[in-house]
C-alpha cells in the first residue's frame, strides 16, 4: 500500500510538472467575443502582409499595470505576424532621451518601419491599422478635390458634403485638400489623385485645359457627375472617350426592398475588378446615371458598377414614385453601367527625356452618381467601403484595397430614457429600501427571540 501510495504522488507530481512545462512553452488563444474583436480582423492581416520589414512597437511606460494593459492590445498583431515586436522602456532611467524624444505621458507608444515613425493616439485595432497604413504608403499622398463650381466640398459637414469621405482618406494614410483653380491656377505636382465631384457650373476653357494637362502628365482621376448636371467639361469627356448617357437609373424592386424610391439603385453584383473584387453586400446608389466608353479610346477600359438588367435609364420626370418603362419615350433597358475605371501605360512624351512623368499604369474613374460617397450616405450598407476602394486603387495602393477596419458593435451600451430612469430608480431609491427593510426584519426577529 505505501508503494502504490509513493507512486501515486510520483504520478501527479510528474503530470503538474509535465502541465508546467508545456503551458509554458505553447499557449492558447481563445476569442469569444462578437465578431471576433480582440482578434485581428482581415483588413488589419492585409496590411501586415503588405509590410515584408520589421515593424517595431516601442511603448514608454513606467512598470506597472499599465504596460500590461499596452500588451494586451498589441499581443494581437505580434501573434498575426512574427516580423512585429513590442518593446518597453522606462521614462525613469532615461529622462533626457524621453524630453529629446517628445515623450509627454506614461503609456505613449510609438511605432517604426522602413525609417519611418509615428505615435499611436490609442490602441484600439482602427487606430493603430490606420497608422500603419501611413507607414506603409511611405511618402504622403495627396487627393486633391476641386472647388469653384459648386463640387462636392471635402470640408462642408452639411447631409450634401463631403467631410465624412475626407475624413475616412484621412485616417487611411491619405491627405486631402480643396483647389481652386480661380485663386491658384495650377495642379500640385504631389496630386496622387484629383477629384472632380459634380461641378455644378462649367469651369473656364483654362480649368479644363490644366486638367487635360494633367491628364497627359499621367495624373489619375476620380471623376462623379449626376444626372442632374449636363455634362460640364465636354473637352475632358473627349479626352477619355467617355459619354454620360441621359436619364435616371430606376430599381424596380424598390417597394419589395423598402427602399423608398425607384431612383434608389442597389447592386450587389460587381463585375470582375480589383476595387470590387472584395466588396461584400449591397451598395447605393441614389439617383445615379449611365457611362460608356467610345471605341476609339486610348484607355483600357472596364465595367465597376453595373445595375440588374431588369433596371433602365429613365428619361422621363420622376416626380411621383410611379413610373414605368417606356422604349418610345426614350428610356433605355438595362443592365445600366453606373462606374468605368479606366487604364493607360504612361511615359515621358517623346523626345522629351524627362524623368518626371511617373511610370506604369496611369489610372481613372468614371462614375455617374456623386450622392453614394456624400456624408448622408457613405454610411450605408457598402457604400463606405467602396469609396474607400477607389481611391485606393486610384492611388496605386492595391495592397491596401478593402482594408477598413470596422468599429467593434458591441463597444458602446445606448439606452432608452425609460430604461435609464429603470435603472436609477432600481439601484438609487429600490435596492437601498430592500437593504434597509431586511436590516430591519433581522433587528426586530433579534429582538423577539
Amino acid at each position: 500500500m505505501r508503494v502504490q501510495h509513493a507512486l501515486t504522488i510520483l504520478l501527479m507530481i510528474a503530470v503538474a510538472a509535465l502541465l508546467v512545462f508545456v503551458s509554458g512553452r505553447y499557449t492558447l488563444h481563445a476569442d469569444w467575443t462578437h465578431a471576433n474583436r480582440n482578434s485581428l480582423t482581415p483588413a488589419s492581416q492585409r496590411i501586415l502582409d503588405s509590410m515584408p520589414g520589421e515593424i517595431r512597437f516601442i511603448a514608454y511606460a513606467y512598470p506597472g499595470p499599465i504596460r500590461q494593459s499596452i500588451r494586451d492590445q498589441l499581443d494581437r498583431y505580434r501573434r498575426a505576424d512574427d516580423s512585429v515586436s513590442l518593446t518597453f522602456v522606462d521614462p525613469a532611467e532615461a529622462p533626457q532621451r524621453m524630453r529629446e524624444l517628445g515623450v509627454r505621458r506614461d503609456g505613449e507608444v510609438r511605432v517604426s518601419y522602413d525609417e519611418r515613425d509615428a505615435t499611436l493616439d490609442d490602441l484600439t485595432e482602427q487606430s493603430v491599422t490606420s497608422t500603419l497604413q501611413r507607414l506603409a504608403a511611405g511618402r504622403d499622398q495627396w487627393v486633391v478635390f476641386l472647388t469653384g463650381h459648386g463640387e462636392r466640398d471635402p470640408q462642408n459637414e452639411e447631409p450634401g458634403g463631403y467631410s465624412q469621405f475626407s475624413a475616412a482618406l484621412g485616417r487611411q494614410g491619405l491627405k486631402t485638400r480643396p483647389l481652386n483653380l480661380g485663386e491658384s491656377p495650377a495642379i500640385p505636382d504631389n496630386t496622387s489623385v484629383l477629384v472632380i465631384a459634380s461641378p455644378q457650373q462649367s469651369p473656364l476653357p483654362g480649368e479644363v485645359e490644366l486638367i487635360r494637362d494633367y491628364l497627359d502628365n499621367g495624373g489619375n482621376l476620380l471623376w462623379l457627375t449626376d444626372p442632374s448636371t449636363q455634362d460640364p467639361m465636354p473637352g475632358l469627356a473627349d479626352a477619355l472617350g467617355l459619354q454620360w448617357q441621359t436619364g435616371t437609373v430606376i430599381y424596380p424592386d424598390y417597394q419589395a426592398l423598402g427602399t423608398g424610391h425607384p431612383a434608389l439603385s442597389l447592386v450587389v453584383n460587381y463585375p470582375r475588378h480589383p476595387v470590387t473584387e472584395r466588396l461584400e453586400g449591397l451598395t447605393l446608389f441614389p439617383f445615379a446615371g449611365g457611362v460608356s466608353v467610345g471605341d476609339d479610346t486610348a484607355w483600357e477600359a472596364a465595367s465597376l458598377i453595373r445595375t440588374p438588367a431588369r433596371s433602365w435609364l429613365e428619361t422621363g420626370e420622376l416626380d411621383g414614385e410611379e413610373v414605368s418603362f417606356a422604349e418610345d419615350d426614350g428610356d433605355r433597358a438595362g443592365p445600366v453601367t453606373i462606374g468605368m475605371a479606366l487604364e493607360r501605360k504612361t511615359g515621358p512624351p517623346e523626345g522629351d527625356g524627362s524623368a518626371s512623368t511617373p511610370a506604369g499604369p496611369q489610372r481613372a474613374v468614371a462614375l455617374a452618381d456623386s450622392d453614394f460617397a456624400t456624408n448622408a450616405n457613405l454610411g450605408t450598407l457598402g457604400n463606405r467601403a467602396f469609396a474607400m476602394a477607389l481611391i485606393q486603387w486610384l492611388a496605386h495602393r492595391d495592397s491596401q484595397i478593402a482594408v477598413d477596419v470596422p468599429v467593434a458593435p458591441d463597444a458602446s451600451l445606448t439606452l432608452a430614457p425609460w430604461e435609464t430612469r429603470f435603472i436609477w430608480l432600481g439601484f438609487v431609491i429600490a435596492l437601498p429600501l430592500l437593504l434597509l427593510a431586511i436590516g430591519l426584519g433581522r433587528w426586530w426577529w433579534r429582538r423577539r427571540g
